[in-house]
C-alpha cells in the first residue's frame, strides 16, 4: 500500500484571513437582509398602516356629509360658499382625482398641516400658510409620493384638464389642472398667492398639489420637488348630485 500523505495545512496567515473573509461575508449576507426587510416595512408595512388611519378620518368624515344623489349635479360658477379653518390635523375634505382610477388612490382625506404626523397617515396636507378650499389665493397641498401611503405617487400621470376635486360635508369644488413644473425644495413660490409670483395679487382660486421628485429616480427621489397646479371650475352642492366623472363611483361617498 502506498504511503498515505496528509494534506498540507494552510499558513497561520491564510487560516485568519479565511476566517476574516468568511466573517466579513457573513456580516453582508446579514447587513444585505436587514435592508431587505427594512425596505419591506418602509414601503409595504407603513402603507398599510397609514392607510388604516386614513381611513378612520375617512370614515368619520363622511358620516358628517350631506347625502348626495348618484345622478350628475348643475354646475355653478358663481362665488363659492366660503370653507370654515380648522384645527392642526382636523379633516378638510376628501380629495378624488378622476385620473388615479385604478392606479392609486384616488379618494383621501385633506388634513390641516403638512408635518409627518400629518402625511404619515395617507392624507393630502394643506399648507397652513396659504389660502382656504376655494378661496382667491392658492390652496395648497402635500403629499407623500412613495411610502406611508403612497398618496400623491402618480401625479406625474395628471394633465393639463384633468379635473382635481375636493368634497366638504356639503359642497363638490371642482378644479380644472393648468399645467405642472418640477423645482428645488427650496422653491417655495410655487405655493404662493400667485404661483412663482409672489408679489402679484391673485385673482384666481387656485389649487396646487405638492409631493418629492427624484432627478435620476423619479417617484424614488427627493431631490426635487413635482408640482400641479389647477384652477377652480365649479363648484356644486352635494343635495342636487354629483360631478359626472364620479357618478358611478363606489367609493366616493
Amino acid at each position: 500500500m502506498p504511503p498515505r500523505h496528509r494534506r498540507a495545512r494552510p499558513p497561520r496567515g491564510r487560516r485568519i484571513v479565511d476566517a476574516i473573509i468568511h466573517g466579513v461575508g457573513e456580516l453582508l449576507i446579514t447587513a444585505g437582509l436587514v435592508v431587505a426587510l427594512f425596505l419591506v416595512w418602509q414601503l409595504w408595512w407603513t402603507s398599510i398602516d397609514a392607510r388604516e388611519k386614513a381611513q378612520v378620518h375617512s370614515a368619520a368624515f363622511e358620516q358628517t356629509q350631506v347625502e348626495s344623489p348618484r345622478v350628475e349635479g348643475t354646475r355653478h360658477t358663481e362665488d363659492p360658499p366660503p370653507v370654515d379653518a380648522v384645527g392642526y390635523g382636523g379633516t378638510i375634505g376628501m380629495l378624488v382625482v378622476p385620473r388615479w382610477y385604478g392606479v392609486t388612490n384616488n379618494n383621501m382625506p385633506i388634513l390641516e398641516g403638512t408635518g409627518p404626523d400629518v402625511l404619515d397617515q395617507a392624507a393630502a396636507g394643506h399648507y397652513p400658510d396659504t389660502q382656504q378650499l376655494a378661496e382667491i389665493g392658492n390652496f395648497a397641498i402635500a403629499g407623500h409620493r412613495r411610502t406611508n401611503g403612497n398618496s400623491f405617487r402618480r401625479i406625474d400621470l395628471l394633465q393639463e384638464g384633468d379635473e382635481i376635486i375636493v368634497v366638504t360635508q356639503d359642497i363638490w369644488y371642482v378644479y380644472t389642472v393648468t399645467g405642472h413644473e418640477i423645482v428645488d425644495p427650496s422653491d417655495v413660490d410655487v405655493i404662493a398667492p400667485v404661483p412663482d409670483d409672489p408679489t402679484s395679487a391673485p385673482t384666481q382660486r387656485m389649487i396646487t398639489l405638492t409631493t418629492c421628485n427624484g432627478s435620476t429616480t423619479g417617484e424614488w427621489g427627493n431631490d426635487q420637488r413635482w408640482i400641479v397646479h389647477g384652477t377652480l371650475s365649479y363648484w356644486m352642492p352635494r343635495s342636487e348630485g354629483r360631478p359626472s366623472s364620479i357618478v358611478n363611483d363606489p367609493e366616493v361617498n
